[in-house]
């Protein structure tokens, strides 16, 4: 068991620069609009969970940068990088929810993350947030909004 952990240890130490320089390449591409070979680095890194990755790529679909616009696989990318705590991809995602798919449920539940999260360099986008989650607040049932607001309060729970 020892060998094993140390193994896994030692495999995981070694991979993180491969991890920063790939992440790196992949920005590099997408600001000289390579958004193909951005796409090929960005996929791999977040299906193994890089939430920069996941992020990218959520802006990558749903733009129709480096693949296909699809607002599915955008707001699947995003989810993905706002369950991690990514506060962009958290307001991606509730946006998305909210003006494309009319979840009003999820859309009030990352809006009220971001806005009830103690971030202090994010004051102005939180206070966007609440305005929004406000307004989808007025199109909500009673029912609806107790299921966002206890889905919100679970995840910040778990922080």
């Amino acid at each position: 068991m020892y060998k094993l952990l140390a193994t896994l240890l030692l495999t995981f130490t070694f991979m993180a620069p491969a991890f920063s320089d790939d992440l790196k390449d992949a920005k590099q591409a997408v600001k000289h609009q390579n958004y193909q070979t951005a796409y090929a680095l960005y996929k791999p890194l977040a299906e193994q969970g890089e939430v920069e990755a996941q992020y990218a790529l959520g802006e990558m679909y749903s733009k129709g940068l480096g693949a296909e616009q699809d607002l599915k696989a955008a707001t699947q990318w995003y989810e993905l990088a706002a369950e991690q705590g990514h506060l962009l991809a958290q307001l991606q995602a509730g946006r998305i929810y909210f003006l494309i798919t009319e979840d009003l449920v999820n859309a009030h539940k990352w809006l009220n993350i971001i806005s009830e999260r103690k971030i202090d360099d994010a004051k102005k986008l939180q206070l966007m947030a609440a305005e929004m989650r406000n307004d989808i607040a007025k199109e909500m049932t009673q029912e609806q909004l107790q299921e966002a607001q206890k889905l919100a309060k679970i995840w910040l729970a778990k922080q």
